[in-house]
């Protein structure tokens, strides 16, 4: 009585799915990393850092250089960033030179550093 057709063609999805990857807090890297989707990371890096979506949980104790177009900071960084949009978290420690586009800086944190806006038409990660 009830009948449908299957579609034959699947719809296309316009965005693209991007992977979570996760570094936990019990974790030590020396050396860089390079993520093309989220990058969540709580461990102790020593290193440049390159991700699309780059979120420094309250356990992050990060020294080197960060680039995202979306950068969250709750634990520690010490070095530089550059990112379209950088949100820094009440209790993030941060002794960084910026370069953004937006910056929010949530009270309570404590941040040193130079802070320099971009365009987004100039940024590339």
């Amino acid at each position: 009585m009830f009948t449908s057709k299957p579609d034959a063609t699947p719809t296309a999805t316009t965005t693209v799915d991007r992977k979570r990857s996760v570094i936990a807090e019990d974790i030590v890297i020396e050396g860089n990393i390079v993520c093309q989707g989220i990058l969540e990371c709580g461990g102790q890096i020593t290193g440049d850092i390159t991700a699309d979506r780059l979120i420094l949980t309250s356990t992050a104790r990060v020294r080197g250089r960060l680039r995202a177009r979306q950068l969250t900071i709750e634990g520690e960084l010490q070095g530089a960033a550059t990112a379209l949009k950088v949100s820094i978290k009440s209790n993030a420690r941060v002794k960084a030179n910026f370069a953004y586009e937006t910056l929010e800086i949530a009270p309570g944190a404590q941040v040193m550093g130079d802070y320099k806006p971009i365009s987004a038409d100039t940024f590339k990660l």
